[in-house]
């Protein structure tokens, strides 16, 4: 097991359109790109490339012009166009966004069949559905940003909390995961009992197979992205099956604090 922890920031001073590849070469098959697009600016992400474009607008507001349909968003928004599709992104504001390319695999297009996937997905992070995980304490909200059997073999989510909290170290060798931190993080990620600090703007890869855990301290606020990739399709759906219990709540730091 490879137990070297790649972790890389991205640089926010950078006043340009253009995407800087993150991680590259850790997770088999997948390519995180982050994109900046100026005001009044466009990018274009093109169908037919053979992988899934996963986009997540981390900030700005911007127009997805997709299949002859335009959608406005202001707010943090998962939007996943067909692969066969191509997607257009014009800047209102200065936009940042998150691109998870996914490679498409033998058997995708039956499963998209089976979980009945309607492209494209679009996902509002404030009204994703929320979960409990016996890792986490009561006090957390997490959330499936793109919950399992969407996307053939990924899913997609976030926690969040104020410390003093934890996330008690686990391991899932069935899941190959990044955590991408949301810019407010300011947390310690414990990897096989090595604290790490992790503040915003930064991608880290869990080793395959690691313990791995989270803390926050008093004052500071926990809010990551956690990407999940499923080298092993069944097994994988097993353990998020288990341990990802939809709570039918909609909670909200915003009111609770």
């Amino acid at each position: 097991m490879n137990t070297e922890v790649i972790m890389e920031t991205v640089d926010l001073k950078i006043k340009k359109d253009g995407k800087i590849e993150l991680c590259k070469g850790e997770i088999a098959g997948t390519r995180p790109f982050y994109h900046t697009v100026l005001k009044g600016g466009k990018t274009e992400f093109k169908a037919n490339e053979g992988y899934y474009h996963i986009l997540i607008l981390m900030c700005g507001e911007a127009v997805f012009e997709n299949n002859g349909k335009n959608y406005t968003f202001s707010e943090r928004t998962v939007f996943i166009p067909s692969p066969d599709e191509s997607v257009s992104v014009s800047a209102n504001t200065d936009t940042a966004i998150l691109e998870i390319q996914w490679d498409i695999a033998d058997g995708d297009t039956s499963l998209i069949k089976e979980y009945g996937t309607k492209f494209p997905i679009v996902q509002k992070y404030t009204e994703s559905i929320q979960y409990v995980d016996p890792n986490k304490s009561e006090k957390t909200i997490s959330r499936m940003m793109v919950p399992q059997r969407i996307i053939p073999r990924f899913s997609m989510g976030s926690v969040e909390s104020y410390g003093h909290d934890i996330v008690k170290p686990h391991a899932h060798p069935m899941l190959d995961q990044f955590f991408f931190s949301f810019p407010e993080n300011d947390m310690d990620v414990i990897i096989n009992g090595e604290h790490i600090h992790m503040a915003g703007n930064i991608i880290l890869h869990i080793p395959l197979g690691a313990d791995h855990g989270v803390e926050v301290f008093e004052g500071k606020h926990m809010h990551y992205m956690w990407i999940d990739f499923l080298p092993d399709n069944e097994l994988g759906l097993k353990r998020l099956d288990e341990r990802h219990k939809v709570t039918g709540t909609m909670r909200s730091f915003d009111t609770e604090k």
